[in-house]
C-alpha cells in the first residue's frame, strides 16, 4: 500500500517563514520508488492574494524541464522513430550547420549531453521570452532563426569554435532542438508526445509546457528576488524550461526515475532506462570544460558530484531541484515561487537538508 504523508505548513509572521529573506513559497518532497513519504509547503503561492502554496499550487520547473526531453528521446527510439547517435540533419526540415566545423556530424547525443557545440547566444536566448500566455514564435520557427544560415538571429558567434563532442557548453537552445526533434520524428507537437507518453501514462494530470493546458487559477504568482510580483511569460524555446506541473505530480515522476534506475519501471524498457542514465563522460574522452558540481551526465539527467542524479533548474522568480541516491533509492524535490540567489542560498542549503530528516 502507498503511504502519503502531506504536511502543510505556514508562519503567520512573514520574516519567520522567510519571505523577507529567503523564498515567497516553496515545496518539498521526499520520495523512494514506491512511495511519496512526505510533502511540505510553506508561504505564499500569491501574497496579494493570501493564497498559501499547496497541494494543487502549479509553476515552471526551468530547467528540470529539459529531463523530461530526455525520457521523449528514449522512448521515441524505442518507437523506431529516431537514433539517438544519427546525424540529426536526418530528421530536421532545415539544414544544420556548425560554420566552424562544417563536416562534422552532430547527434542528437551530443545534444543530450551538452556537447554539441551550440551556444546560447545571451541577446538572441533572451529574445525568446515575452510577456503573456502563449509564445512569440512557434519552437521551430525560433530554432530556424538561430541555427540556419540567413536566420534572423543566426551568428557564427553562435557555434562553439572547439570540435564537437570535445567541450561541455550548457546550452538551453541545443536542448530545445533535441525537443524540436522529437516533434519533427514523431509527426507530433512536443507538448502532444510528452503528454501522450510521459503525463497520460503516469497520472500527472496538472502537468503542462502551455498556461492553456494547466489550471490558471492554481498557477502561482512568480516573484523576483525584490519579492515584486512578475507578469507571466512564456518561452519560444518552452520545452528547455516552461514545465508547468504540481509538487505531486513531479513527486510521481521522480518515484518513475527511480523505479527506472532500478529496472521497475515499464515506461521505457530496461535498456532504454540505463541508456537514460548511463554515463557519457570518461577519463579516455577529455571532454573540456566539464562542471565540478555536475561532473557527468546521462542523457539530460545529471550526475551531481554527491553521486545523486537528477537537475536543477531556475528561470525568471522560479527554482526547482530533483535528485535521488542511487545507492538508498530515495529521492528529493525543491520548488520555489523565486529564484535561489545570495540572499536565499543559506535558506536553501538548511530546508534542502532537512527534507526527509
Amino acid at each position: 500500500m502507498k503511504k502519503i504523508i502531506c504536511f502543510i505548513i505556514f508562519c503567520a509572521v512573514l520574516n519567520a517563514c522567510g519571505q523577507d529573506k529567503g523564498f515567497m513559497g516553496y515545496s518539498t518532497a521526499f520520495v523512494n520508488e514506491d512511495s511519496i513519504i512526505e510533502i511540505n509547503y510553506v508561504g505564499f503561492a500569491d501574497r496579494e492574494n493570501g493564497v498559501l502554496y499547496n497541494i494543487k499550487t502549479i509553476q515552471p520547473v526551468g530547467s528540470v524541464s529539459k529531463t523530461f526531453i530526455g525520457v521523449s528521446l528514449l522512448i521515441a527510439q524505442e518507437k523506431g522513430l529516431l537514433d539517438l547517435d544519427d546525424d540529426i540533419n536526418k530528421y530536421l526540415d532545415f539544414e544544420f550547420v556548425n560554420p566552424h566545423y562544417k563536416g562534422e556530424i552532430i547527434t542528437l547525443r551530443h545534444l543530450a549531453t551538452h556537447t554539441s557545440g551550440i551556444l546560447d547566444n545571451e541577446k538572441a536566448y533572451k529574445s525568446s521570452y515575452t510577456y503573456g500566455l502563449t509564445p512569440r514564435l512557434k519552437l521551430g520557427d525560433y530554432l530556424r532563426e538561430y541555427l540556419a544560415k540567413g536566420g534572423n538571429m543566426y551568428a557564427k558567434n553562435n557555434f562553439s569554435k572547439d570540435k564537437p563532442a570535445t567541450r561541455y557548453e550548457y546550452s538551453n537552445i541545443a536542448s530545445a532542438l533535441a525537443a524540436y526533434i522529437v516533434e519533427k520524428a514523431s509527426g507530433k507537437p512536443f507538448d502532444v508526445f510528452t503528454d501522450e507518453n510521459i503525463f497520460s501514462p503516469l497520472h500527472m494530470y496538472n502537468t503542462g509546457w502551455y498556461y492553456k493546458d494547466i489550471s490558471i487559477a492554481n498557477h502561482a504568482i512568480l516573484y523576483d528576488e525584490k519579492d515584486i510580483a512578475l507578469k507571466p511569460y512564456s518561452c519560444d524555446t518552452y520545452p528547455d524550461g516552461s514545465l508547468k506541473t504540481t509538487i505531486f505530480d513531479l513527486s510521481i515522476y521522480l518515484k518513475e526515475l527511480i523505479k527506472g534506475y532500478h529496472g521497475n519501471s515499464t515506461l521505457l524498457t530496461k535498456d532504454s532506462w540505463k541508456e537514460l542514465f548511463e554515463k557519457n563522460f570518461h577519463d579516455k574522452d577529455n571532454v573540456k570544460h566539464k562542471s565540478e558540481k555536475e561532473p557527468n551526465t546521462g542523457i539530460f539527467m545529471m550526475y551531481f558530484k554527491s553521486g545523486t542524479l537528477g537537475h536543477t533548474g531556475s528561470d525568471y522568480g522560479v527554482s526547482a531541484i530533483i535528485n535521488f541516491d542511487p545507492e538508498s533509492g530515495e529521492g528529493k524535490i525543491f520548488m520555489a515561487n523565486e529564484d535561489i540567489t545570495d540572499k536565499n542560498m543559506e535558506e536553501f542549503k538548511s530546508i534542502w537538508n532537512n527534507i526527509g530528516q
